[in-house]
């Protein structure tokens, strides 16, 4: 023990000594650096004293140069934020000599103070003599110029274009199972043999109410009605079930329910910039339009290929410029481009239209967009090659580029001005000149009637004044004759005491006026209304347009806009072209456009395209069975989930192109099948239950999952219970309000024409991270960029939001209202209505039982309080029970 004792301090000593010997070593090249003596010095050089661009200009030139120079604006187009951007020069000519400053335009105009203009911060000596001794020294910088690195655009191996993802889906034959008889679809063939393979089966079906209850759901997002439910169990024929579904996929409902999903999937808000503050609500006026436009889409099964080339690219597919008027067709056109607007927009306020944020604008663009479309992370790529997935960083920018046209950041439209009117430019025009001149005409009534009264109000005045005392009379003439903001403090006191009496109402003119003054003012108002009643007007349409020519994009080293390298054409991932190779680039129509978005967009639907059909087809099932066939739907790269099925996805996704890219086909291929038929509660004793223990997860769909409500679906089903729910489609969002105590509600008073506080949830101002309450506890989303996947909690507010929230509790009478208009006074028959308006099912004997108990028991309660007659007692008592459904697991989860 002593020696090992001994061992260590001995170990201990050495490396104490070794330790010391590396310290003095690094004292003394340390010191050698402060005296001076460096290998380059020691060489006879003076290269060290030479300032480095990268360290010790560029800072200098952000500070005084870039707000025309750089990342906000190129003036004279010339960009200092590199040694190359600065040797190419401006319109001008050349700035910079290297190796002499007095022959280089830049330190002159620097020195003589000319340049930054007017008042701007100028340059100190100190930073003067910084690059003075910078260009002497020959210009100096690590970043020269020249052609993309190999560490920016690193080779691809074969091990990266055959990953899954980035292969060509096949289109295999179903396989065959041993129960064929449970094959309903091709669907069901993948499923089964994978369950076949560990020994499972599909659980047996679920029962018929279940079912249509399960299909009103999911595909139009509302509960069926007690008639819905008894057709569809009146209905003996072997196709009923077909029947129903395609009856749902007309409803226009239908495109309410999936358009949901895609807005989120886009980041759809109503609103500006980033909602930070629940009391300021900043709409974006006109951008229900695109809502309109999904839910339209959805609708009528635009095909898939066709709704992603309108919403990238549809400014580019007509001459919209050109138009004497817009079609319907150009107009939706426009309207679809909205899908690149909701970004977080807070350029509109001036601190903030910087070129950092309008580079955050395009960002967030390019994430929703790859995200939702492609399945891919390419954001990961912004500042270095992607860590995981074969995505360079030139790639990403390449991708920028493609949007950079529109979103030109040296060419930027504010939020308040990146609109178009849904009149054609020519017709804006005719518009804008028309009520320019009626504004003019009025201008001058406005002055024929002032001339009649002013000298009225003038004599009142002098009237009222000569009451006040002569001492003060003078002063109290100026005081009320300054404009408010240039008063000093007396003149303030004056105007604050007296003005009162001295004031001159429009009704003591008007009584004033003689009969003959009175007939021609209203002479004068009547032409004014009727020049009023020949304004135009015209609306917003919240699209997306080039705003010139295509500017010169660049690889950001470091991913910053501060460090421009190489320039980049617009591109796509390498990785993807290797399969499907890029379309050419042309100009849109009317060659007013780049051609870069429609390019996109065509190279995206490509009918070969390894993601684009991948990704929507797992979102569409995932959908339906609360999780995707890849778990990770915005993720298919390496950092991303495996499919568990990938067989089915692939075959799913020809099949998807096949059809025409046709959503409602592959809601039939879906809803038809046996999987999705499933029973979601196993009985004990069948033989599906062995998937509890084999397949604990359900990844292999022994039996249908069992899903919560959106937010958004309970709230549209309480009021469709309730019977208080607006069907109406489409329109303007209806107003919401945060209160003083935090809560968030809909607002019930001084709404706009037309707007219901009861409309469909998705008709409500959808807000990045303020939603109404009732909402927001039930997992509505914050929309930061977009979401791909909802997540699906249980806390204790929502039961309280259920059990004690205002809307519920509400909601809950109006139900009981319902009930009682329809059953009558018959306790059963009000019981059994309550039960299939809410659960889709009449009541179990037990249940009904209870049910019988409770009304007996709250109708004595509510009796025994002061002033109840019998009569609503009984309402409360049903209320009870009615808001009691409301909050059973039943009603909230999907069966």
């Amino acid at each position: 023990m002593h020696r090992l004792k001994d061992n260590r301090r001995a170990i201990g000593s050495a490396r104490l000594a070794m330790m010391g010997t590396v310290v003095l070593l690094i004292v003394a090249l340390g010191w050698c650096e402060v005296i001076g003596i460096r290998a380059d010095e020691t060489a006879g050089t003076d290269a060290a004293k030479i300032p480095q661009f990268e360290k010790d200009v560029h800072p200098l030139l952000k500070t005084y140069c870039w707000r025309c120079h750089g990342g906000e604006g190129y003036a004279a187009e010339l960009d200092l934020r590199s040694l190359p951007l600065i040797l190419k020069g401006g319109k001008n000519g050349k700035i910079l000599e290297p190796s002499s400053a007095e022959k280089s335009l830049l330190y002159k105009k620097l020195a003589a103070k000319e340049m930054p203009p007017g008042n701007a911060l100028k340059p100190t000596d100190a930073h003067l003599a910084t690059i003075k001794a910078w260009i002497d020294g020959g210009a100096p910088a690590r970043y020269t110029g020249g052609e993309l690195t190999e560490d920016e655009d690193p080779p691809l191996t074969d091990s990266d274009r055959n990953w899954w993802a980035f292969r060509k889906p096949a289109h295999p034959e179903p396989p065959a199972v041993q129960h064929a008889d449970r094959v309903r679809t091709p669907v069901d063939a993948f499923l089964l043999a994978r369950l076949e393979s560990k020994g499972l089966s599909f659980a047996p079906d679920a029962d018929r109410t279940s079912l249509v209850r399960r299909a009103f759901l999911d595909l139009t997002g509302l509960p069926p009605g007690p008639d819905d439910i008894d057709r569809f169990l009146a209905d003996p024929s072997p196709d009923a079930w077909e029947k129903l579904i395609d009856q749902l996929l007309e409803s226009p409902h239908y495109g309410e329910r999936w358009g949901r999903h895609w807005l989120d999937a886009a980041g759809y808000v109503d609103t500006v910039g980033s909602d930070n503050d629940a009391t300021i609500i900043k709409p974006r006026d006109g951008a229900w339009l695109y809502r309109d436009y999904v839910v339209k889409a959805f609708n009528s099964d635009k095909p898939y290929d066709r709704f992603l080339l309108e919403q990238l690219a549809g400014d580019e597919l007509v001459d919209w410029r050109q138009a004497g008027e817009f079609s319907p067709e150009m107009k939706e056109l426009l309207v679809a481009t909205g899908f690149l607007r909701p970004a977080a927009d807070n350029t509109g306020e001036n601190e903030l239209n910087t070129a950092d944020i309008r580079h955050q604008i395009l960002y967030d663009t390019l994430q929703t967009v790859s995200t939702n479309v492609l399945g891919l992370t390419i954001h990961c790529a912004q500042c270095h090659s992607h860590k995981f997935d074969p995505i360079a960083q030139a790639d990403f920018y390449r991708l920028m580029a493609v949007f950079a046209p529109a979103y030109n950041v040296q060419n930027w439209k504010k939020v308040d001005e990146r609109f178009l009117a849904d009149v054609s430019p020519i017709q804006k025009q005719e518009i804008d000149k028309r009520n320019a001149e009626i504004e003019k005409e009025i201008g001058e009534y406005n002055k024929q009637i002032a001339a009649i009264r002013d000298p009225v109000r003038q004599k009142l005045f002098e009237a009222k004044l000569a009451q006040i005392p002569e001492a003060i009379r003078q002063d109290t003439r100026t005081a009320i004759e300054t404009p408010a903001d240039k008063r000093n403090e007396v003149q303030k006191y004056l105007a604050d005491k007296l003005g009162a009496l001295v004031a001159v109402r429009p009704e003591d003119v008007a009584a004033a006026l003689e009969p003959a003054a009175k007939s021609q003012i209203a002479e004068h108002e009547s032409k004014i209304g009727s020049l009023n009643g020949g304004r135009r007007s015209y609306g917003k349409i919240q699209a997306l347009w080039d705003v010139g020519p295509a500017p010169t994009a660049y690889l950001y080293r470091r991913g910053g806009y501060e460090f421009p390298g190489a320039p980049v054409k617009p591109g796509f991932p390498a990785v993807l072209v290797a399969h499907v190779p890029a379309p050419p680039i042309e100009p849109g129509a009317g060659g007013a456009t780049s051609g870069h978005r429609t390019a996109f967009a065509r190279w995206l639907t490509n009918a070969e395209h390894p993601l684009t059909p991948r990704v929507i087809v797992n979102r569409v099932w995932q959908h339906y069975f609360g999780r995707g066939i890849v778990v990770t739907p915005d993720n298919f790269g390496r950092s991303g989930a495996a499919p568990t099925h990938p067989e089915l996805l692939d075959w799913l996704a020809t099949e998807f192109v096949r059809s025409g890219w046709k959503f409602k086909s592959l809601h039939r291929l879906i809803v038809r099948s046996t999987a999705y038929r499933q029973a979601s509660r196993v009985e004990p004793g069948d033989p599906a239950t062995s998937g509890a223990s084999i397949d604990p997860d359900n990844l292999l769909l022994w039996r249908m999952p069992l899903r919560r409500l959106e937010s958004e679906i309970i709230r549209d089903s309480i009021l469709a219970v309730s019977g208080k729910l607006d069907r109406a489609t489409g329109g303007p969002a209806v107003p919401i309000k945060p209160l003083p105590d935090g809560m968030v509600v809909i607002e019930t008073q001084n709404l706009p024409p037309g707007a219901n506080p009861f409309r469909r949830s998705l008709y409500l101002v959808s807000r990045r991270n303020y939603q109404p309450t009732e909402l927001s506890v039930f997992d509505q989303p914050l929309v930061a960029t977009n979401c791909t996947r909802r997540t699906s909690a249980a806390v204790a507010l929502q039961s309280l939001a259920m059990l004690n929230g205002t809307f519920a509790t509400e909601q809950a009478d109006q139900f009981a209202k319902r009930v009682i208009a329809t059953a009558g006074g018959d306790e059963l028959k009000r019981i059994d209505l309550a039960f299939k308006l809410a659960l889709s099912r009449p009541p179990g004997s037990e249940e009904l039982d209870k049910s019988r108990l409770l009304l007996a028991r709250q109708f004595q309660r509510s009796l025994s309080q002061p002033n109840t007659k019998p009569a609503e007692a009984d309402e409360q008592a049903l209320a009870h029970l009615c808001h009691m459904l409301l909050n059973t697991n039943e009603f909230l989860y999907i069966p």
